[in-house]
């Protein structure tokens, strides 16, 4: 919904051989998301809906200009706990 009204957008996604789907850069550009992300999804007769989810916790890491950047969103975070989830994910 924008300025409250709603809006919609259609695309076709394929899954790949893993089960994984991409969600398209106007769709992400859209719903203003960017990785890390979460959704919640929800089967709703044979539809699929994914609502973003903001994290409270979760800070993102992100390189700019060669060095690593911490981005919180004015979030208190503890920076060792981050960085151990970063280096399991690798």
């Amino acid at each position: 919904m924008a300025n409250g009204k709603f809006w919609q957008m259609e695309n076709i996604i394929i899954m790949d051989q893993f089960g994984r789907l991409v969600l398209p850069g106007r769709i992400r550009k859209a719903l203003q998301v960017s990785p890390p992300a979460a959704f919640k999804a929800e089967v709703m007769g044979n539809k699929v809906e994914l609502t973003p989810i903001m994290p409270e916790s979760v800070a993102a890491i992100k390189k700019r200009k060669g060095l690593l950047v911490v981005s919180t969103g004015g979030k208190k975070f503890n920076a060792a706990e981050v960085l151990r989830i970063v280096r399991e994910e690798r």
